[in-house]
């Protein structure tokens, strides 16, 4: 709808001339382009191209695949980091009780000891039967079978939305015709009541058009309901709220106006072009690619792998003492006897002491070990047998689905020619049928006029036009339909 700004006479004085508007004068007019911009905005009315953009962005469906897009690529990411050596570390700070061997100083502690530990370990997989390499390229054809499914979805929604948008468009164009019915009928219900006074009609003329109207009306107000309801399984499809829903309209450049041509697509030539850019079945083709490298990385585990570790360590005791100062000569003890009976002496010497200095200790106790592991699989209780005719099976299952979605796919591009084949054919035979109707019609109104037939047979003339010009419009937009979801499942642009 267009609008038009008109110019105002100035309160602002008389017309032409301007002086400075006051504080609250101001304060008025912005609040009334306020209230204009507002009202524009609830009374916007939506082309195709903007349902299919903002169902795209709130659909659910589509938020789903694409965090399942996010999740796939953060398992890609980390296969690849899985090529990498990891590196750990870990440290400990505890006490001992009772009698234990204090492990750096290797003696025997019966009070309590306070030990710290710290470790620091790597481990790089040499080989592993190329696990981690197929892992990887598995994970990297997960990510782009999600991305795929992605798009999709968004396929999907687009197919839902354009055919919700036509239905609206449908209803509302033969609810417009079934209203154009219902003032014709009522220029012919004012006609025959001025014959009626004029004693030129019977009254029975004027009860059985009044009869029609009504039921024109009923037809009328039924496309209404229904046109309420399409509207409203778009709005649903977009993701309005309540509010957005209330004031939510359609409009399109001129669909009856659009040509209604013959199909000449031939179905081998449009299911090629829909199994290169449709995404679904993309989707299966890589899922099929992803089973079969599921395949390489089962097999692996019957392979022997060969693991490279390395690792550092230190530690602290309080047990591990180092003697300061000066010797202290203490009295001498005896320690045996002589061949003659005489007592051996030594003389006895202690030191004052102290626990090592934490750094110290870390230096003194560090230590470091480089490994090489090699495990060969003899009997793993049948797993790695499993493992593998489990991949296979999901493999033969990929594949089927992969049949399944190109079977689908050309069951739909087969069912879409062959509706719009047959849209145009009962276009055309509803355009020559609602032509000759409306001749018809034409002549039986001259007719009725004249007084030649009745209102009843008046009433049958029109109801063969109004059922013509109803084929005539649901033709036309089943042909539409066909068409778009042509244009879908090719990757096409969506547009009208």
């Amino acid at each position: 709808m267009t609008r038009s700004l008109r110019t105002v006479p100035d309160s602002f004085g008389a017309w032409g001339r301007y002086s400075a508007p006051s504080n609250t004068m101001r304060a008025s007019l912005v609040s009334v382009l306020l209230l204009v911009t507002v009202t524009l905005q609830a009374q916007q009315r939506w082309t195709l191209e903007q349902c299919v953009q903002l169902a795209e962005e709130r659909n659910l469906t589509m938020r789903n695949a694409a965090l399942d897009g996010e999740f796939a690529a953060t398992s890609a990411d980390q296969a690849k980091w899985d090529l990498l050596p990891n590196l750990n570390a870990a440290g400990t700070h505890g006490y001992n009780y009772g009698r234990v061997v204090d492990r750096f100083t290797n003696t025997f502690a019966t009070d309590r000891v306070r030990t710290n530990n710290f470790f620091l370990s790597s481990d790089l997989s040499l080989f592993e039967g190329f696990r981690k390499q197929n892992t990887l390229r598995q994970a990297r054809l997960t990510e782009d079978a999600a991305m795929k499914g992605h798009e999709a979805a968004r396929n999907d929604i687009r197919t839902q939305v354009a055919n919700a948008f036509l239905n609206v468009l449908a209803l509302r164009e033969r609810a417009r015709v079934a209203q154009e019915q219902i003032g014709t009928t009522q220029q012919q219900i004012d006609r025959v009541e001025q014959l009626v006074d004029a004693g030129r009609s019977p009254r029975a003329e004027v009860l059985n058009l009044v009869s029609q109207r009504a039921q024109e009306e009923f037809t009328h107000t039924d496309l209404l309901n229904q046109l309420d309801l399409a509207r409203l399984d778009l709005a649903t499809l977009m993701q309005l709220t309540p509010e957005e829903a209330a004031s939510f309209d359609v409009m399109a450049p001129g669909v009856e106006l659009l040509s209604i041509t013959e199909p000449t697509q031939q179905a081998d030539a449009v299911l090629a072009e829909v199994l290169r850019n449709n995404p679904a079945y993309a989707q299966a083709e890589l899922n099929v690619q992803s089973a079969e490298r599921g395949i390489s990385v089962a097999q692996s585990g019957s392979l022997p792998s060969l693991v490279f570790s390395a690792s550092a360590g230190t530690g602290y005791s309080g047990r591990n003492v180092e003697p300061i100062g000066d010797p202290i000569i203490g009295d001498p003890t005896v320690i045996g006897f002589t061949g003659s009976g005489e007592d051996v002496f030594t003389p006895t010497v202690d030191f004052d002491t102290r626990t090592k200095a934490f750094g110290t200790q870390l230096d003194d106790n560090l230590n470091e070990s480089l490994s090489f592991t090699l495990s060969v699989p003899l009997f793993n209780n049948m797993r790695n047998r499993t493992q593998v005719d489990q991949a296979r099976i999901r493999k033969e299952q990929a594949v089927n689905q992969r049949e399944q979605r190109r079977n689908a796919l050309q069951r739909d591009v087969l069912s879409a020619i062959t509706a719009q084949r047959s849209a145009f054919r009962q276009f055309e035979s509803a355009r020559r049928a609602t032509e000759a109707a409306e001749e018809a019609l034409r002549y039986a109104q001259e007719r009725f006029t004249a007084g030649v037939i009745t209102a009843v047979e008046l009433n049958a003339t029109k109801n063969n036009a109004n059922r013509s010009a109803a084929d005539m419009i649901n033709a036309r937009y089943n042909y539409l339909m066909a068409v778009k979801s042509l244009e879908i499942l090719q990757g096409l642009p969506i547009t009208l």
